[in-house]
């Protein structure tokens, strides 16, 4: 039993994490056509995209220390918290 719940959680900090990056990567991304872009309705859907990427940022972060509240001694909940902290630096809005 305590083996399948470890791997739940596993999966869980799998996908939370890759999302993290692709938040990341895409964040930076639409931070770069932002400072080129001369298109006022490009900019606005930029920043709107940009807008939903940090709302999913801040969910997972909840997530993230919710979980890591109730299982302090699970470090991949711990790195989960810390990945998601550290993804914060990369998106401006």
């Amino acid at each position: 039993m305590n083996q399948a719940l470890f791997s739940d959680s596993e999966s869980i900090v799998l996908s939370l994490c890759k999302e993290i990056e692709f938040i990341k990567i895409r964040s930076q991304n639409i931070n770069l056509s932002l400072k080129t872009c001369k298109n006022r309705t490009l900019s606005k859907r930029l920043r709107l995209e940009l807008e939903k990427l940090h709302k999913n940022r801040l969910k997972i972060l909840n997530f993230s220390e919710s979980m890591f509240r109730k299982n302090s001694q699970n470090l991949s909940f711990e790195f989960l918290l810390e990945v998601t902290k550290r993804s914060n630096c990369f998106q401006q809005i």
